[in-house]
């Protein structure tokens, strides 16, 4: 019997998928970050062995099953260096299972578009798209540096809070719902213990930046406008994300665009300014068919005599 695993690692939670050879889902579980930048090489590996042993041990499989397994993998192909010795390892601890890496913006292409050519943008902690043309070349964008880059992500998003709170504090900007909202998360007595509070708590940690993204959020749905302009900046630099594959692998009219990430959860916020901007390319854009996480296991199946 063969077993496909598919995992999903982000840069805040990664997800893990087994199936059988029918394509029946078996088993699945939900991890922690699998950025090696937050949490190290070693602890990548432990991510790793924990998340596959907790799908496949209850199976009991027979010893002969086969098994295949496409990992999405945050910050692969950026440092290549540490992509060698980290599949290394891999190979070394988890060879069995015959991992597969890929960066995680490919496993969102697979699932949103299953597997068609067209372009997947991913929003999540960070921004990065993905797309095949008809003649199966491959291209992408985004995907740079947090300090300098992941223009219209969570991170971004957060960050941008940040700036839009000082702001609203000190009168640059007219007040408005965020600057009550933070107020109130952070417990502020006086607008400047924000400072001490972010430096300690909040800026060290990638993904706690991104989760100030659902403060700006909130603020938008209650018509704060810096808020919402900030969304349309967002859909804007998603757009020219998209822009470079489109233009890279001459996609041409009529091309899909899907998207995943933890971003598009706010739906309208995002998808309408979004579809605005992207209307000059004349494209498609259709709403995403899997998951990343299946994604995954469909490229563990493309991958398994390759």
């Amino acid at each position: 019997m063969k077993y496909y695993i598919g995992i999903d690692g982000g840069g805040t939670k990664t997800e893990f998928l087994l199936s059988d050879e029918n394509n029946r889902i078996l088993s699945r579980t939900l991890r922690g970050s699998a950025s090696y930048m937050q949490i190290g090489e070693d602890g990548l590996i432990t991510l790793l062995e924990d998340g596959i042993e907790s799908l496949v041990k209850p199976l009991q499989t027979e010893a002969e099953a086969e098994f295949y397994t496409c990992f999405g993998m945050p910050l692969y192909g950026e440092h290549r260096d540490r992509d060698r010795k980290i599949i290394k390892t891999m190979d070394e601890k988890l060879g069995q299972y015959r991992i597969k890496a890929v960066n995680d913006v490919e496993a969102g292409w697979a699932g949103s578009l299953k597997m068609e050519p067209g372009i997947n943008i991913v929003a999540g902690t960070g921004s990065i798209a993905f797309g095949k043309n008809q003649s199966g070349e491959s291209g992408k964008a985004g995907g740079w540096s947090e300090f300098f880059s992941d223009e219209g992500s969570c991170y971004w998003l957060g960050r941008k809070a940040m700036e839009c709170f000082s702001k609203e504090a000190d009168g640059r900007f007219r007040k408005g719902a965020l600057y009550e909202i933070m107020k109130e998360k952070f417990q502020l007595e006086n607008d400047y213990d924000l400072i001490g509070i972010l430096e300690q708590d909040y800026i060290p940690y990638r993904d706690r930046v991104a989760s100030l993204q659902i403060c700006l959020k909130d603020a938008a749905m209650e018509g704060d406008m810096e808020a919402v302009r900030l969304y349309e900046h967002a859909a804007y630099e998603l757009m020219l994300i998209v822009k470079s594959v489109h233009e890279k692998l001459k996609m041409g009219k009529g091309c899909k665009v899907s998207y995943s990430g933890g971003l598009f959860r706010t739906e309208d916020l995002i998808l309408k300014p979004f579809a605005r901007f992207l209307k000059p390319l004349d494209v498609t854009l259709v709403p995403p068919k899997q998951t990343p996480a299946e994604g995954a296991l469909l490229l563990a199946k493309y991958y398994e005599n390759r």
